[in-house]
């Protein structure tokens, strides 16, 4: 019988065998994919040769769409914006498909490779010659290597046209180059060069109506008759036409009720507020150039621009996915929706790279908007499975967003302007709040009482400072995510009146009557437009029935010479806020408790 030392032994050598055994397949793995990486660079350095002693050259031509966001909200209608994002969804993609298709009947044995990516991520860059080589797209625009400049002209004018006719109203801007070894160089160049291309560019637009035609009166285009007839607007122009026919299409499997604003708000009538929420992505241009400034090749440069595209448009989509599945499935079960007879919360608009936009029931707007914020900060730009948390850290997303609070009828075009506004109004306090030059998480809001709120600082320089002069609005918040990147700032932010927990935390108090009762957390909203000298009064008076406010009895905060109401978001807010830990009171896998980025939460993979 073996002894407990020749049993280790044997143990011992069977997983040295192993290791062996482990490390011989890893060897002859390498060997073989390096023999058909030698061979593929042999095969490529022949075709360079070939198209080198033919005196050929490669062009590196950038497509850019032009006015999309005003093509999607230029419109009263949700309807017709929601065609509108459809339309222009893969309109580039769409546009050299149509076109290489058209040309393949002039240009015999055309070679093109169009996918960049794939459901598990982003294709290395393989520089093998195609006449056509689509090298990335995102953001409305895309990057193409085209074999010469004729035939990059045919594909252009060919993708002209598709663009107008499938959208009727925008353009495409072309600009090209010739390409040389170093993509550093190429694309700086082309940046430059569309540049120049659009402040060339002459803006053209639809032929308007003549004096004795028919027309649309939000557009002022004729009147369209075609086969996309609209018998609940009879009068529309070609382009509202295209959008209502696009947004048909896009939403011919939703419930009619799904379709209806006003089956979002929790009680038609009643309180039909809504949140028309706008977000966007911080600095990604200059970062984008950052991650690529020091990559000259175009293997290396080209595949990892398409890592970054495809992290932005896949991770903001799938971020999105995650936040409306959970607002269904949770909004549904807390007291305030007892009563709402349509369980419906979220309605997607846009979502187009890091730009998203959508309509939510009013309530919930702002714990959307953190719940997003958790989900984006935990992805990043580029994948990094050697040190996932310093990527993070590194290349992490953040995001700033705006929210206007309007009614199920206001106008979409101005409640999205003034959405866009707010988000504008948060990017500016993201900038002058960095820590170690990055850019956190922010939102702002504001409720549309009329029209005229689009021009958001004029209206609250009027309605939300005192004759005193003492600010009532606390807003843009910072919202924590936990990320840490070096000097402090955001540590601070989360401590301090502008971190959006501090709000969350007194609009809950306020909401609680046992703390304070509803009518007189209402005379503190209205007493503090009326300036200092009265709130001093109303604070003299909750003292004296002994009434305890979150944050001490001092109403004001002072900051740069400049006092700011302590409570007013909060109680303005109290009766539209719902928290988010209140829907995920428990540790939910999708957004830790405490909102914090730790080293599990770091993507490890696209």
């Amino acid at each position: 019988m073996a002894s407990r030392k020749e049993k280790k032994n044997r143990k011992k050598e069977q997983r040295r065998l192993e290791q062996e055994r482990v490390r011989a397949i890893e060897e002859e793995k390498a060997r073989l994919e390096k023999e058909e990486h030698d061979r593929k660079a042999a095969q490529y350095a022949e075709l360079r040769q070939q198209f080198t002693d033919a005196g050929k050259k490669y062009y590196l031509v950038m497509y850019d769409v032009r006015g999309i966001q005003n093509y999607i909200y230029r419109t009263a209608k949700i309807k017709d914006a929601i065609g509108g994002s459809a339309l222009v969804a893969d309109i580039i993609y769409d546009a050299l498909k149509d076109a290489i298709r058209q040309v393949s009947n002039e240009y015999t044995n055309l070679t093109y490779e169009l996918e960049w990516s794939n459901d598990n991520g982003h294709i290395d860059f393989v520089d093998d010659y195609k006449d056509v080589k689509v090298l990335f797209i995102g953001g409305g625009n895309a990057t193409v290597l085209i074999s010469s400049k004729e035939l990059a002209k045919a594909i252009n004018s060919r993708m002209s046209k598709y663009v107008i006719e499938k959208t009727y109203a925008l353009q495409l801007a072309v600009a090209m180059v010739e390409k040389t070894d170093s993509y550093s160089d190429d694309y700086r160049n082309l940046n430059s060069e569309m540049i120049r291309v659009k402040e060339n560019m002459i803006v053209s637009k639809p032929l308007g109506a003549l004096p004795i035609m028919r027309t649309e009166v939000k557009t002022g285009y004729p009147t369209a008759f075609d086969s996309l007839y609209c018998p609940e607007d009879p009068d529309a122009g070609k382009e509202t036409r295209l959008k209502k026919e696009a947004a048909k299409n896009k939403r011919k499997n939703y419930l009619q009720e799904e379709k209806i604003l006003d089956s979002f708000v929790t009680e038609k009538g009643e309180n039909s507020t809504l949140g028309f929420v706008h977000i966007d992505g911080n600095n990604m241009g200059m970062r984008i150039r950052n991650l690529v400034k020091d990559k000259t090749t175009y293997e290396e440069a080209v595949s990892t621009m398409r890592q970054i595209s495809y992290q932005i448009n896949h991770q903001y989509k799938k971020a999105f996915d995650e936040m409306k599945n959970f607002f269904e499935q949770r909004s549904g079960l807390h007291s305030d929706y007892e009563g709402k007879k349509d369980k419906y919360f979220v309605m997607e608009i846009l979502i187009g790279g890091d730009d998203i936009t959508y309509v939510c029931n009013g309530k919930i707007a702002l714990a959307t908007v953190e719940y997003y914020s958790r989900k984006i900060a935990k992805q990043a730009m580029i994948v990094d499975k050697t040190d996932p948390k310093k990527n993070l850290m590194e290349n992490g997303f953040s995001v700033c967003a705006g929210i206007a609070y309007a009614g199920s009828h206001f106008p979409f075009s101005i409640a999205y302007e003034v959405a866009e506004s707010c988000c504008e109004s948060a990017k500016k306090a993201a900038k002058e709040n960095t820590d170690n030059g990055r850019v956190g998480n922010w939102v702002d809001f504001t409720f549309c009482k009329n029209v005229q709120t689009q021009n958001l600082e004029k209206t609250r320089q009027e309605e939300y400072v005192t004759y005193s002069q003492e600010h009532l609005l606390l807003r843009p918040y910072f919202i924590p995510v936990g990320a840490d990147y070096g000097d402090g700032t955001f540590e601070d932010l989360e401590k301090s009146q502008i971190s959006l927990s501090s709000f969350n935390r007194k609009a809950v108090y306020f909401q609680d009557e046992k703390n304070i009762p509803r009518s007189q957390s209402k005379d503190m909203r209205n007493t503090y437009s009326l300036g200092e000298d009265q709130m001093d009064m109303l604070a003299s008076f909750l003292k004296s029935r002994g009434r305890k406010l979150p944050d001490g009895d001092d109403m004001y905060y002072e900051e740069d010479g400049k006092k700011y109401a302590r409570y007013y978001d909060a109680l303005e807010m109290m009766d539209m806020y719902i928290s988010l830990d209140s829907l995920a009171p428990e540790t939910e896998d999708s957004a830790n408790e405490d909102g914090r980025i730790d080293a599990s939460d770091a993507v490890v993979s696209e």
